[in-house]
């Protein structure tokens, strides 16, 4: 719910976005670590890439 709110209020999102998550070497990582991208602004299709 929060990551919505900051997205609709900051990002202007409010047709929807996208939360991406990558974790480990098969995600493109050289130094293992989480982290989430926020996606907006344009239409998504699926799947994804």
């Amino acid at each position: 719910m929060l990551i919505r709110q900051v997205m609709e209020k900051e990002i202007k999102a409010a047709n929807g976005f996208r939360v991406v998550c990558n974790s480990g070497s098969d995600a493109g990582q050289a130094v293992s670590h989480l982290h989430f991208h926020l996606l907006a602004g344009r239409k998504f299709s699926w799947p994804p890439g």
